[in-house]
């Protein structure tokens, strides 16, 4: 799949790599839908590569967001992989009549898109190399952390690391009051009202919204710049129907059945000013998972692998420690 490439007025290290491929597979769902997720992926060039990193990309976001992190992948000898949920970036958007709007469908939906991108293209590709598996990392964040949680619980042979950037598993908003009258409350908004934006939202560039999301001015522009490149990558504020399918979502995880029988490796960071996730219920599924590394950042807003060198470079070095430690030292 070829694929026009504008790069935005951006430092090298945020536009696209050399050697990236683009793809893109489409599914039929259950109710007769068609869905297409289009995708991307970048190797080191000329060498065997230790390890597969795939993206789960959070809310709003898209592939060419991370072209930073895929470079550093390819720095450390890691092939990476991303691509963009349904409802956002250049995969299917939900709503014809406003192809703006961040609507959605059951997360289930999402989950088996990736079981897809990873039975159907990246595990072909690993084992491709030298006829062996190559061992899988993944690295999600926020809404990417709450799928990618899920698909450890369900496939737990797939990966044999994860980290995890500000997972949203509890919404912030609803932190003052019980987590069932908030799915109620969601679950009335959406019969309702469930293709219209929540209060305040809009289409990319009108919706208003107060949450900080990175202390790095120019990591801060990143995906607006991306966007006033090109159109097809803007999305604007989530529905009602969207919010009431994350609220059961981070339900599903934060039940005990779900979230204990994790085995993987984890890496979890947690941002100290953040808006948008809940760090309390954050904390409390995370203290009952099996093996897990919590690195507290009380500085950093919601977008860790966007933050300042600092905060960004501790979490990445913690990442690629415990892939040595956990994926490559192993026999």
């Amino acid at each position: 799949m070829n694929e026009a490439n504008t790069p935005p007025d951006l430092e090298e290290c945020f536009t696209q790599p050399e050697g990236w491929r683009w793809g893109c597979f489409e599914r039929a769902l259950d109710d007769g839908a068609k869905r297409k997720i289009r995708f991307g992926t970048v190797s080191p060039e000329g060498r065997n590569p230790d390890a597969i990193v795939v993206c789960l990309q959070g809310l709003r976001e898209f592939s060419e967001k991370y072209y930073e992190i895929a470079r550093w992948c390819n720095d450390n000898n890691f092939t990476f992989w991303a691509f963009d949920w349904a409802g956002q970036g250049k995969s299917t958007r939900y709503l014809p009549s406003n192809q703006q709007k961040r609507h959605g469908k059951s997360f289930d939906y999402d989950i088996d898109d990736l079981h897809h991108l990873i039975t159907e293209h990246v595990s072909p590709s690993s084992s491709a190399t030298e006829n062996k598996q190559v061992p899988m990392a993944m690295i999600a964040h926020s809404m990417g952390a709450n799928l990618g949680l899920r698909y450890l619980q369900k496939h737990s042979d797939i990966f044999d690391y994860a980290a995890f950037s500000s997972p949203l598993v509890g919404i912030k908003v609803f932190r003052s009051m019980p987590q069932n009258l908030a799915l109620a409350a969601t679950y009335v908004c959406k019969i309702i009202a469930g293709k219209f934006y929540i209060p305040g939202g809009g289409d990319w560039g009108k919706e208003i919204s107060k949450a900080c999301l990175t202390s790095d001015k120019i990591r801060g522009y990143v995906q607006g710049k991306w966007c006033e490149a090109d159109a097809d990558l803007r999305t604007g504020s989530i529905t009602f129907g969207w919010l009431y399918e994350a609220q059961k979502s981070c339900m599903e995880i934060q039940k005990p059945i779900i979230h204990t029988k994790i085995t993987t490796p984890c890496l979890f960071g947690i941002a100290g000013n953040d808006d948008l996730v809940d760090n309390k219920i954050a904390m409390e599924i995370i203290s009952n998972i099996r093996e897990t590394k919590t690195i507290n950042y009380p500085e950093s807003f919601h977008e860790i692998l966007m933050e300042s060198d600092y905060i960004r470079g501790d979490f990445l070095k913690n990442f690629y420690d415990l892939i040595k430690e956990n994926i490559i030292s192993s026999p």
